[in-house]
């Protein structure tokens, strides 16, 4: 499950996932970062990771595509979580990526998450 989270800044897409991610998820967000970059040339992502219990198949590939659609759209990716595996993907898409710097910051550092995103 995604949750949208809204925040002050109007360039922010943030978010929670806790859960499986489905295709209804990937729609809402994409809906929501499709009306943001109506009034932003560039996004920034916010996003919390508690558990990360999958993404079916179909949600997988909408959000590929969409990913891909948006390549150029986003400058930066906070990723708060306190899973390992989860910090070496973000320091991996880091390099991949160079077009978005991606950070990963812990549970307690969240606040510093989101003021790393916004400036």
């Amino acid at each position: 499950m995604i949750e949208i989270i809204h925040t002050d800044a109007d360039n922010i897409v943030a978010c929670r996932i806790d859960g499986k991610i489905n295709t209804a998820d990937i729609e809402k967000v994409a809906n929501y970062i499709e009306e943001k970059l109506k009034t932003n040339r560039k996004l920034r992502i916010y996003v919390e990771v508690k558990r990360l219990k999958g993404i079916s198949l179909e949600a997988f590939f909408k959000d590929f595509k969409f990913g891909i659609k948006h390549f150029n759209d986003f400058e930066k990716k906070a990723v708060v979580t306190d899973k390992e595996w989860m910090k070496k993907v973000a320091v991996i898409a880091d390099k991949l990526f160079p077009n978005i710097e991606v950070r990963c910051f812990s549970y307690e550092d969240k606040e510093k998450a989101l003021e790393w995103a916004e400036s």
